[in-house]
């Protein structure tokens, strides 16, 4: 489920659980607890069986749901029928609550998955006629970490040159989200031949996060090697390529994938 979903998905189950407790006659102060708690206890459970999304989505979960079941204590609490059951200044801290929620929740989904095209498309000059990636450049690590990133990549290059491997890859352009990904890696040497007995893995994860556990490609006797990744949800992903020639350490690369 992508980000949209859980996050106002969830404020909105907040709600009907909230109307359903009221229904069955819980006071306002356990149908508002009560809504709030079982929408939380119930996406950390989501979050831990589909893999933690990062500490600042769950933060941003556990903050709107809550807040949902506050206000509609405070709405509709025993004295709501009256003008002094709330003072503004409350009323205001929910509003700006409820408003920082929606931009937060807005942020990161751009961040991960970019504008959605028909916003960019009304946004950006050009973005019409081709597709445009908008997420956020800081969600990848900076500073000295992301330049010996950099100089572990040209090392490796470099030892795929000298190794004398040209590898061809399919399977990793024009990705759709829910679906999975057939990836096929041919080796060749400098002769334009294949080569056989390369122990190859490949693994999926988002920038700047830790990837999946890594799949092993089998190979068809051919120089090809295949295997089938789980699908993806939509965004910036990189996928790592292990390639461990027969007496030597592995060869580790890096490519950018955008799933639409």
């Amino acid at each position: 489920m992508t980000l949209l979903i859980t996050l106002f998905g969830g404020m909105l189950v907040t709600a009907l659980f909230y109307a359903l407790g009221r229904r069955l006659r819980l006071s306002n102060f356990w149908a508002a607890l009560t809504a709030g708690g079982i929408t939380c206890f119930a996406y950390l459970a989501h979050a831990v069986v589909s893999g933690l999304p990062g500490l600042d989505v769950i933060t941003l979960h556990l903050v709107a749901y809550p807040t949902v079941s506050v206000l509609l204590y405070q709405l509709y609490g025993d004295k709501a029928r009256h003008d002094a059951s709330m003072h503004w200044a409350p009323k205001l801290m929910l509003g700006f609550f409820a408003v920082l929620a929606v931009l937060y929740g807005g942020f990161v989904h751009i961040a991960s998955q970019g504008l959605p095209p028909a916003l960019a498309g009304w946004l950006l000059p050009g973005a019409r006629d081709k597709v445009v990636y908008t997420g956020f450049a800081g969600v990848v690590e900076h500073g000295q970490d992301a330049a010996k990133g950099i100089s572990q990549h040209l090392k490796m290059e470099d030892r795929l040159a000298k190794q004398g491997w040209r590898l061809e890859i399919s399977g990793l352009s024009d990705v759709r989200a829910d679906r999975s990904l057939p990836v096929s890696v041919h080796v060749l040497d400098r002769s334009g031949r294949g080569v056989d007995g390369v122990d190859i893995r490949l693994s999926t994860g988002r920038p700047g996060q830790a990837p999946s556990a890594p799949i092993r490609l089998e190979g068809d006797g051919e120089a090809g090697y295949h295997a089938t990744l789980r699908p993806l949800d939509a965004g910036s992903w990189v996928a790592y390529l292990s390639l461990r020639p027969g007496d030597g350490s592995p060869i580790l690369l890096e490519h950018g994938l955008t799933v639409q």
